[in-house]
């Protein structure tokens, strides 16, 4: 009787986990990745040049970046240690791939680790996810002003501006007097004004475009 031969047992590929709250399919700009990860948009758009984490393109040739790429973008944004790109590389690819490890770094449940450095990810993790969640449900909340400046959004089903919402917010407004002052919003939506107004800051917004045409006339 022939002895079998034993068939040398291929490694696993290690299994992502899913993102909750149906963020999986979700993508976002560049200036929504760079609002929702609390950084400069010429940051976001630093780490796709040295080709740091993996973007696509949409139906209309502009960048889309993923859940996973934002969470990426959030966790540089907190970790209490700058890394350099390779580290950062790693660190996205462990991420959004699924690695086990990558340059020297290993992940054992929320800590990752390199040598003598070890990082507790999990907080940073969750805090990214919530800021996703938040987002998208924002993103399904307004709707356009079509009786003012254009680029205004409003809070569907109220004549609440986001825009001044999240300048209240910039200004100092503590978010639990927010929600006193304007009753008809959730906590959700406080927090996504904040986004918002980041999102919309800068060259090209209304309040910057109004800005200018007063300056004009002066």
């Amino acid at each position: 009787m022939m002895a079998k031969k034993k068939t040398k047992e291929q490694p696993k590929e290690p299994r992502r986990r899913r993102l909750p709250h149906g963020l999986e399919d979700e993508t976002f700009s560049i200036k929504e990745a760079a609002a929702i990860a609390d950084i400069a948009d010429k940051t976001v758009r630093n780490e796709i040049y040295v080709d740091l984490f993996r973007v696509e393109l949409d139906d209309r040739s502009r960048v889309a970046i993923s859940a996973r790429g934002v969470i990426y973008l959030r966790l540089i944004r907190l970790l209490p240690v700058q890394l350099g790109p390779k580290d950062r590389n790693a660190l996205s690819r462990m991420l959004a791939e699924g690695w086990p490890g990558a340059e020297g770094w290993g992940r054992k449940g929320d800590t990752i680790s390199k040598g003598m450095v070890s990082l507790d990810v999990g907080a940073a993790e969750r805090d990214a996810i919530e800021r996703l969640r938040v987002f998208v449900r924002g993103r399904q909340r307004i709707e356009s002003d079509t009786g003012g400046p254009a680029g205004d959004m409003l809070f569907k089903d109220s004549a609440i501006r986001v825009r001044l919402v999240g300048a209240l917010l910039a200004r100092g407004a503590e978010p639990k007097k927010m929600l006193t002052a304007f009753p008809t919003l959730e906590a959700d939506d406080i927090a996504f004004a904040g986004m918002f107004a980041r999102l919309n800051k800068g060259p090209g917004s209304a309040s910057t475009g109004r800005a200018r045409a007063t300056r004009a006339a002066r």
